[in-house]
């Protein structure tokens, strides 16, 4: 599923038109959630065609489970490898950051990354998340004539209080809002921004 979306629609289409306005708007969030932080510090799960980190002053390590996006993906300095966040390739405590951003909804059992992301946080680190509103979203791509309206490889609808509750227990919420629009419900909105940090009564 994950390289048939990948065939179907480029992420370079993110930095085209309005498209572009609202990924810029998470992109400059979740830039801010990592400044300080050393780039071998950081992680960076679904990188896709590595974006984000363009134009970046940090390298995190980064990976993605679609070979094909990989190859897309420009050369530049840090770590670049094929994993499946299911069941992520390094040790316990290897990481202050974990950006979970546009990954969720590409998997049927969320609550799974998010366990992996906690063991390899190290005490205190943080996950940062952005899911999209599929609703809202999917209504806009048809409106800017995008097929099929719905990405394909959308497999879960994430909305605030299901992700509470995969979070609970193991991580405690530091900010959470809406965007494009901060004072209008998630469900006007286009995503939802949420940092957390790794709580020390959490599971191992």
């Amino acid at each position: 599923m994950h390289e048939y979306a990948a065939a179907v629609e480029r992420h370079s289409s993110h930095e085209r038109g309005v498209v572009r306005y609202f990924y810029q708007m998470y992109v400059e969030h979740t830039l801010r959630c990592v400044e300080g932080c050393r780039g071998p510090e950081v992680l960076e799960v679904g990188c896709g065609e590595r974006l984000m980190f363009k134009k970046a002053s940090i390298c995190p390590v980064q990976m993605d489970i679609s070979l094909t996006r990989l190859r897309r993906a420009p050369h530049h300095e840090g770590r670049l490898l094929c994993a499946d966040a299911y069941a992520l390739p390094f040790a316990d405590k290897s990481f202050e950051v974990v950006l979970l951003v546009a990954v969720l909804e590409h998997t049927r059992e969320p609550w799974r990354i998010l366990e992996e992301a906690h063991r390899v946080l190290r005490p205190g680190g943080r996950v940062v998340i952005v899911v999209p509103n599929d609703v809202t979203l999917s209504l806009g791509r048809a409106l800017l004539l995008k097929f099929p309206a719905r990405y394909p490889d959308h497999l879960t609808f994430t909305t605030p209080k299901r992700l509470g509750s995969w979070l609970r227990d193991r991580f405690q919420i530091l900010e959470a809002f809406p965007l494009p629009f901060r004072s209008v419900s998630f469900y006007m909105n286009l995503y939802y921004f949420l940092v957390a940090r790794k709580t020390p009564w959490g599971a191992a």
